[in-house]
């Protein structure tokens, strides 16, 4: 519409130019009104555009934190899960390391805990929607800086803290794997049952106790997913008493 505006002003101009039937001053207040005309339709076009362009942007944002906003929540209720997972590693390596050389045990559970004792569980979080934004370079279209900060931190500060204390766990499961394959000279039970009683073996799997550092750091996580959640909640309320009616 714009452009048919500009078109038919701009041949108004060139008409006028050419015009005799008037005075030069005349003519030239009518091309001053044709040009102010062009100028202000042409104005009108790109903050129409830039309007058009913004509210695509901010369809794309809110899109995209509405997704977050389930992702996040999967996150905290896996990570509720490795919780528990990693006590029960915890209680596993416990009772590995309280069995007595010198005492026949229950071999069905013996064996059970030894077989659970090489599984490791680490926090993969879904994070392909949040790669996918950042890497476009539309995670700056988040106009809210308090839920840009916190998302920013969220993955680039606390996810690398967890994945620290987890590499930590690793690295003492692998010492672990490693005096045991070093130490036996076959697969039967009582093979296992002698290197896992051993004073290192024992040792080793004490040092298996998960720090306190890394539940603290997996709560971290969970507490500022939902302070996240929160405040896309709050940004877009009509969508969260939609979810309630």
């Amino acid at each position: 519409m714009a452009e048919l505006e500009v078109a038919k002003h701009g041949k108004n101009v060139i008409h006028l130019m050419t015009k005799k039937e008037h005075g030069l001053a005349h003519r030239v207040r009518e091309i001053a009104v044709e040009i102010a005309i062009i100028v202000f339709a042409v104005s009108m076009s790109i903050w129409l555009h830039g309007l058009s362009e913004h509210h695509h942007k901010q369809q794309e944002v809110r899109s995209f934190l509405l997704g977050l906003k389930n992702d996040l929540a999967a996150d905290a209720t896996q990570l509720g899960k490795m919780s528990e997972g990693y006590r029960g590693f915890d209680a596993n390596h416990a009772y590995l390391a309280s069995l007595d050389p010198a005492k026949q045990p229950d071999w069905e559970k013996f064996k059970a805990a030894y077989a659970a004792s090489n599984a490791n569980w680490y926090f993969i979080p879904t994070r392909s929607r949040y790669d996918g934004f950042l890497m476009s370079g539309r995670l700056a279209n988040i106009e809210d800086d308090k839920l840009l900060t916190a998302i920013l931190n969220l993955y680039q500060s606390k996810l690398p803290e967890i994945q620290t204390s987890e590499g930590g766990w690793s690295t003492r499961q692998h010492k672990l794997r490693d005096y045991r394959e070093s130490q036996l000279e076959g697969d039967d039970d009582a093979s296992l049952f002698r290197v896992t009683t051993t004073p290192k073996g024992k040792r080793l799997l004490r040092e298996m106790n998960t720090s306190p550092q890394l539940y603290e750091r997996y709560q971290n996580y969970v507490d500022r997913s939902r302070q996240i959640i929160r405040m896309i909640d709050e940004a877009y309320p009509d969508q969260t008493e939609a979810k309630g009616h």
